[in-house]
């Protein structure tokens, strides 16, 4: 099992707010999961597509944790062809790790994390599918496809329509989410979808959300913010690995020539980072569900801290 523990570290916690959930998922409970990162989706050399370091043992482990539910990043790039029809042997890895998930008693999130025309990728980032019609409808097709191939599953699994979108304009996402929704809809009308936010999932986007008049949608946010802390010393947040320390809670060291790649974050030099803050922050978006989404589940697919912060930063944030 030591190996097993050592995979998990590859794994980023889920929460969810308390809101009540849709009647067609009473049997399980999303509240307390994981993500299985770098397996179905964003792989590189050392971590193939569907390579055999995830199996059933480490579900079976999962679910001794105590969690109820894994999100699957799925890269749906990788289940077409190029010729727009669907590669079979692509989805196998995952109708395998829905059978796992739910034989040991836990939900399982379809999280299509990219799709054709959308990658939040760090360079290579792609928004095509929000503004090019003929995309879009080849990707309402695609979902099409997928939430009929599954439509004799139970409530135990749900879809996540998109990771992180970064769509240009906030209210080109609306649209999109709407047509991936009415194609699910043809043969999984109960089914619960996770739908998101512009700009990876944000919290500070949703006053652009619209959702539709659908009882079976869930939101899922993500949080990581203060982004200068929860990504300090990670290479792809364009922060170098030897830049200063920066504490949770506590003032942000000067930065001021030391980050490469800037991206704003040089400008936090000098901010007090506090809890009062990130508990505004989720105020905020509480207030807005109140008044547009009374009841709808709030679900937190991705949180998390960088491996390299000092551990009592990281159990204060």
């Amino acid at each position: 099992m030591t190996n097993h523990l050592l995979r998990l570290g590859l794994l980023a916690v889920i929460t969810m707010t308390p809101f009540t959930s849709p009647a067609s998922a009473a049997d399980f409970t999303y509240r307390r999961g994981v993500n299985i990162s770098h397996w179905l989706s964003q792989n590189f050399a050392e971590r193939p597509y569907a390579a055999d370091w995830f199996d059933e043992e480490d579900v079976a482990w999962i679910a001794k944790q105590g969690f109820d539910h894994i999100r699957y990043p799925i890269d749906g790039r990788v289940w077409l062809r190029e010729d727009g029809s669907i590669d079979e042997s692509k989805l196998l890895p995952f109708d395998r790790a829905l059978a796992w998930t739910k034989a040991h008693g836990m939900g399982t999130i379809l999280d299509m994390h990219f799709l054709p025309g959308a990658s939040f990728a760090p360079g290579s980032e792609d928004t095509a599918v929000f503004t090019d019609p003929a995309l879009q409808q080849k990707v309402a097709d695609f979902w099409r496809f997928v939430a009929n191939r599954y439509a004799a599953e139970g409530p135990y699994l749900r879809f996540e329509i998109l990771n992180e979108p970064i769509a240009k304009e906030n209210a080109q996402l609306n649209p999109f989410q709407a047509a991936m929704i009415a194609a699910i809809r043809e043969s999984n009308p109960t089914r619960v979808v996770y739908l998101t936010t512009n700009r990876w999932s944000s919290f500070d986007t949703i006053a652009d959300l619209d959702l539709p008049k659908d009882p079976h949608i869930a939101l899922t946010l993500h949080n990581y913010e203060p982004f200068v802390f929860t990504h300090q010393r990670a290479s792809w947040g364009g922060m170098p690995p030897d830049m200063p320390a920066v504490p949770f809670p506590g003032v942000v060291p000067d930065l001021r020539g030391k980050i490469p790649n800037n991206r704003g974050i040089e400008e936090m030099s000098g901010r007090e980072l506090t809890v009062a803050a990130m508990e505004e922050r989720f105020d905020t978006v509480a207030a807005w569900i109140a008044t547009h989404a009374p009841g709808i589940e709030v679900h937190v697919g991705e949180f998390g801290v960088y491996r390299p912060v000092d551990a009592d930063s990281k159990r204060a944030w």
